[in-house]
């Protein structure tokens, strides 16, 4: 049996997140425009990160999908949560598992919301964050996509 492991990135993961993002055949990243997908931009970004959060899932040492919880180096104090699972991997959880983590992560950290955004085509990611209780709360004027947020006490 495989494990399922879950670490922060670094820059010297730049070349497995490049190569999950650009050479996956998951329609899903028509949806996911977060950043460049380059080496050395991803290698910058992963290497100057203060605050916000990149974790990979990775089964059998393979980079299966990454999550991240992010704005916190801009100064946000509700960080954006986005997840991008590989298609071989999809179906089996790991994106609600990252979602779980995510809202996990900030109750440890006393942070009191997360949002999100996703495609208005992508039901099944909207689906999988209402029923984890997020709820619409606009839309994006750069690129359409709705608007999410969860909020909880800071005790919860």
């Amino acid at each position: 049996m495989n494990d399922l492991l879950v670490s922060r990135l670094t820059s010297e993961d730049a070349s497995s997140l490049s190569l999950l993002l650009t050479t996956d055949e998951n329609k899903y990243h028509q949806y996911f425009i977060p950043f460049a997908a380059e080496i050395k931009s991803l290698e910058a970004r992963l290497g100057s990160i203060r605050e916000d959060r990149y974790w990979g899932v990775w089964f059998d040492n393979i980079l299966a999908g990454f999550f991240m919880l992010r704005g916190f180096d801009e100064g946000y104090l509700r960080p954006s949560f986005g997840v991008y699972i590989a298609r071989v991997y999809s179906g089996k959880g790991l994106s609600s598992f990252a979602l779980d983590y995510c809202m996990s992560w900030c109750r440890m950290n006393h942070i009191a919301s997360m949002m999100l955004k996703v495609h208005p085509d992508n039901r099944y990611a909207r689906q999988t964050y209402e029923n984890a209780g997020f709820t619409a709360n606009g839309t994006c004027p750069r690129t359409g996509h709705t608007i999410m947020e969860k909020c909880w006490s800071k005790g919860e």
